[in-house]
């Protein structure tokens, strides 16, 4: 699989499978390596709001509520756009939201989990194009 996608302009990035099972993967947000959850249910991609300095990220003005998996509203920043970088100086520019996400980090680190920078949502793998090959433990990325 990985020629042929290879053949039709796909980039792999490698995924990390955690002791809890969630799926993670290490991308380049700005210059500066991050850990993210993968998340394909999450509408739109998010980034700690303790780390808006680490990855030199901008937030817009506004603070907006969305909605999670439960009943509550969330309140998140978004940032203007930013850029995930890969091979070959191929890029994605994608506006982010800002989260704050101590409690997602303290329960991970309870079960021997390392803490992640951020959430990869539909957002990012539809402006990649992505593949996800669960199996081979990657997914493919068309810039």
């Amino acid at each position: 699989m990985t020629l042929l996608l290879k053949k039709k302009g796909y980039i792999k990035i490698k995924m990390e499978i955690m002791k809890s099972r969630h799926i993670c993967c290490q991308l380049i947000l700005n210059k500066k390596k991050g850990f993210f959850l993968i998340d394909t249910g999450a509408s739109n991609s998010c980034v700690d709001e303790t780390k808006i300095n680490f990855f030199s990220l901008i937030k817009n003005d506004s603070e907006i509520e969305v909605s999670g998996a439960g009943i509550e509203k969330i309140k998140v920043t978004p940032t203007k756009k930013s850029i995930f970088s890969f091979k070959d100086n191929k890029s994605i520019k994608l506006s982010l939201m800002l989260l704050e996400m101590e409690s997602i980090n303290i329960s991970l680190k309870e079960q021997n989990n390392k803490a992640i920078d951020g959430i990869l949502g539909a957002d990012f793998f539809k402006k990649s194009n992505a593949i996800i090959d669960y199996k081979s433990k990657n997914f493919y990325l068309k810039l």
